[in-house]
């Protein structure tokens, strides 16, 4: 997928990511804080805002234990605007090369911003920002 800027606009805008293991994140993150995520207690939120809806319980003594819940919501801190491809000139047809031309190297894909800083990236060594880069996630109330 990084190789293809097409497909960037949906995952940037935090509408491309596999549920599961983002809900494999919050179970991880639930067990080293002391809690579990009972079965059903991580959904997506759909609409307007991409994100995600968890319960936890608390793993302490068996008599005393607590449940709580939370929604988060994933805010894009990035956008990207595709370079424009360059048409090919149309060229005569000529004779047969009698060797093969060499594939140029890939050109760097730019276009993407994250807070106001251009990001270029290397095709032979594609790397994108972190997701703290990418994305925000902030706990939102009922009403939002």
């Amino acid at each position: 997928m990084i190789l293809d800027p097409a497909r960037w606009g949906e995952f940037l805008e935090g509408e491309d990511f596999a549920t599961s293991s983002a809900c494999q994140q919050a179970a991880a993150f639930a067990t080293r804080n002391g809690a579990r995520i009972p079965g059903g207690g991580c959904a997506r939120l759909y609409g307007e805002r991409e994100g995600f809806s968890v319960t936890v319980t608390t793993t302490g003594a068996e008599t005393q234990s607590a449940t709580a819940s939370a929604k988060a919501v994933i805010e894009p801190k990035c956008s990207f605007e595709a370079p424009e491809v360059p048409v090919p000139e149309e060229t005569e047809p000529g004779p047969e090369p009698t060797e093969p031309e060499e594939e140029p190297e890939p050109e760097p894909i730019t276009g993407l911003t994250c807070d106001g800083e251009a990001w270029e990236i290397d095709p032979e060594d594609p790397e994108l920002p972190s997701a703290a880069h990418l994305f925000a996630v902030r706990l939102t109330g009922d009403d939002e």
